[in-house]
C-alpha cells in the first residue's frame, strides 16, 4: 500500500545520508515488511508455555480488518505473556475503545513497541489509550500515525507524556494536528525528559506550532530528533526553530522538508549553525531555498564540524551553485 508516510522518505533518501531511524520508521509506519518471527495471539508464551521464549517476541497482524472485538483476544494474551516485546496491528479497523485491551496495556511489563498505524482510533480512542500509557512503564516506541487524531486527541497524548517516563519514540504523522496540538505537545516536552524522537510529519502545525516547539527546545535537553516534514511552517516557523538551536544542545536531527522555506529561513539556519555544535542532520529538501540561502548554509556548514547531513536537494538552486555545493562533504543536493 502506497500512502503519504511512505513518501516522507523515498528509497533515494534512504540511500543518500538518511539515518537508521528513518529506516526504522519505514518499517514501523509501513507495518513491518518482514513477518519473520510473527505469531498469532494463541501462540503467545506464558508462564505455562513450553515454547522457547526467543522465538516468541513479536506479533505482526496487519491488514486483517481487525476491529475492537478482535482486541479482546490480545488483551488476555498481553496479561499473560512473559516475552512479547512488539505488537504490530497496523492498517486494521481498530478504534481502541476496547476496555480490556487498554487495561492490559496499562499493566503489561514486557511490551516495548506497539504499532497501531493506519487504524480508525480518532480522538475518543486515543484518550482511552493515553490513560493506559500513563500507567505503562515499558513501552518505548508508540506508532499512532494515520489515525484521524486532532488537537483534541493530542491533548490526551500530551497529558500522558507529562507522567510517562518510558516512551522514547512517538509517531504521530499524517493526522489532523494543528498549531494548538503542537503547543500542547511542546508544553509536555518541557517536563518530559525521556522522549527522544517526535514524528509529526504531514500535519498542519504552521508557523505557530513551530514557534511552540522552538520555545520548548530552549528548555528541553533530551529530544534528539524532531520531524516536521510537510507542516507549512514557512520562513517564520523556520526562523523560530533556527533561533532555538542557539540554545539547545541535545537535538541531533531536525527535518523541515517540504515546508515552503525560502531565503529568510535558510539564512536563519546559517546563523544558527555558526553557534550550535550538536545538530548533525538538518533536512531542508523540497523547499524554496534560492542560491543566496544555499550559499549561506554551505559556508556555515564549514565552520560547524558536527553537521554531517545538510540536505538541500529539491530547492530553487541554480545549476552553477549546485556544482559548487557538490564539493561540500556535508551537503546533499
Amino acid at each position: 500500500m502506497m500512502n503519504k508516510i511512505m513518501k516522507e522518505y523515498s528509497s533515494r533518501r534512504l540511500k543518500v545520508g538518511s539515518s537508521d531511524e528513518a529506516r526504522e520508521a519505514l518499517r514501523g509506519l509501513n507495518n513491518e515488511e518482514n513477518n519473520t518471527g510473527a505469531m498469532t495471539c494463541e501462540d503467545l508464551p506464558t508462564k505455562k508455555s513450553k515454547h522457547h521464549a526467543a522465538d516468541k517476541k513479536k506479533i505482526v497482524r496487519r491488514s486483517k480488518s481487525y476491529t475492537d472485538k478482535d482486541l479482546s483476544r490480545y488483551a488476555k494474551a498481553l496479561r499473560k505473556t512473559t516475552t512479547l516485546e512488539e505488537l504490530n496491528l497496523g492498517w486494521n479497523k481498530i478504534t481502541l475503545l476496547n476496555k480490556r485491551f487498554n487495561q492490559a496495556i496499562s499493566c503489561n511489563s514486557t511490551l516495548k513497541k506497539i504499532y497501531l498505524i493506519g487504524n480508525e482510533i480518532g480522538d475518543r480512542g486515543i484518550a482511552k489509550f493515553a490513560d493506559a500509557l500513563k500507567q505503562n512503564e515499558t513501552l518505548e516506541v508508540v506508532g499512532l500515525s494515520n489515525n484521524q487524531i486532532s488537537d483534541k486527541g493530542v491533548a490526551s497524548v500530551a497529558d500522558a507524556l507529562k507522567t510517562n517516563r518510558s516512551i522514547r519514540k512517538l509517531y504521530l504523522s499524517s493526522n489532523y494536528i494543528k498549531a494548538e496540538g503542537a503547543k500542547l505537545l511542546s508544553d509536555a516536552l518541557r517536563v518530559n525528559a525521556s522522549l527522544q524522537e517526535c514524528w509529526l510529519n504531514d500535519n498542519d502545525i504552521s508557523a505557530q506550532g513551530a514557534e511552540a516547539f522552538a520555545d520548548c527546545l530552549k528548555v528541553n535537553q533530551s529530544l534528539l530528533q524532531l520531524h516536521l516534514w510537510g507542516n507549512d511552517v514557512g520562513d517564520n516557523g523556520a526562523s523560530f526553530l533556527a533561533s532555538s538551536l542557539k540554545f539547545n544542545r541535545s537535538l541531533r536531527m531536525l527535518c523541515l522538508s517540504n515546508n515552503s522555506i525560502g531565503n529568510w529561513g535558510a539564512t536563519s539556519f546559517s546563523f544558527a549553525l555558526m553557534v550550535n555544535q550538536s545538530i548533525k542532520e538538518l533536512l531542508l529538501f523540497d523547499n524554496e531555498i534560492p542560491d543566496e540561502g544555499a550559499e549561506r548554509l554551505a559556508k556555515a556548514s564549514v565552520s560547524n564540524p558536527s553537521i554531517n547531513n545538510l540536505d538541500l536537494s529539491g530547492n530553487k538552486i541554480s545549476v552553477d551553485v549546485l556544482r559548487v555545493l557538490e564539493s561540500y562533504d556535508a551537503i546533499r543536493v
